[in-house]
């Protein structure tokens, strides 16, 4: 049988019993594999990943984390979101270094007390990421596309072997996101499974192998991203 990094079935998500933020959403996504949401802004791209990391529960339906129903071991999981979620007052560094809290416990990262071997960890990652000469300095005065680096050195600090990425580019000017884009793909490895959620149908087709379309909650289609252009998906936008 394929092994499906994520694989959701007839997910319905409500915040209040009420209106629906998804509806029945099917979605399978294959191990190692490069997918790409995209949709205007309330589609639900991002209800829908805080359903795969599990911090909000849908309603009705199943979520299924590589072949598992059960708790979610949320260290396999680097979900990267929009807005970052980066500690503008500690070093980056130290941001990444949150990212080990599942290994190192709530007092040690509350308290900054981390491991040598987790310093060690984190640093290779920032490394990785470009942005090594810079781990002491606090990230309220690092550049838009540095903060991006520490948020997926980060995310990589979690060892995960599913990376969410939530329109995480979407500030950045076109040379700098496709900078990071390049990055996230050259470091992901092959058994990493990456999905992006973006309103850029030119980001999906160039870093994807397939995107799945969402809109007013709903999926409402699957493509292969080479196949992806303006007049397939001009009526998901209006």
């Amino acid at each position: 049988m394929e092994e499906y990094a994520v694989e959701l079935r007839n997910v319905w998500y409500s915040p209040d019993r009420g209106n629906h933020t998804l509806k029945n959403i099917d979605l399978k996504i294959k191990r190692g594999a490069r997918t790409a949401l995209i949709g205007p802004s309330g589609s639900g791209k991002t209800t829908l990943f805080k359903i795969i990391t599990r911090l909000l529960k849908p309603c009705s339906g199943s979520v299924c984390i590589k072949g598992s129903i059960g708790e979610l071991e949320k260290h396999k999981v680097g979900y990267i979101p929009q807005q970052l979620g980066l500690v503008r007052s500690r070093t980056a560094l130290e941001n990444v270094l949150i990212g080990a809290h599942s290994r190192i416990g709530f007092t040690g990262t509350l308290l900054g007390v981390f491991p040598k071997k987790e310093v060690e960890l984190a640093l290779k990652y920032l490394n990785m990421v470009g942005i090594a000469p810079k781990a002491d300095m606090k990230v309220y005065t690092l550049s838009g596309g540095e903060r991006q680096r520490v948020a997926i050195a980060r995310a990589l600090m979690q060892e995960p072997e599913i990376i969410l990425a939530d329109e995480f580019v979407s500030n950045l000017d076109i040379v700098t996101a496709r900078e990071i884009m390049d990055m996230m793909i050259k470091i992901k490895g092959k058994d990493t499974t990456l999905i992006i959620a973006t309103h850029d149908i030119n980001l999906a087709r160039d870093y994807s192998e397939t995107t799945v379309i969402m809109k007013n909650g709903a999926r409402i289609g699957e493509i292969s991203s080479g196949d992806l252009d303006q007049d397939k998906v001009k009526d998901v936008f209006t």
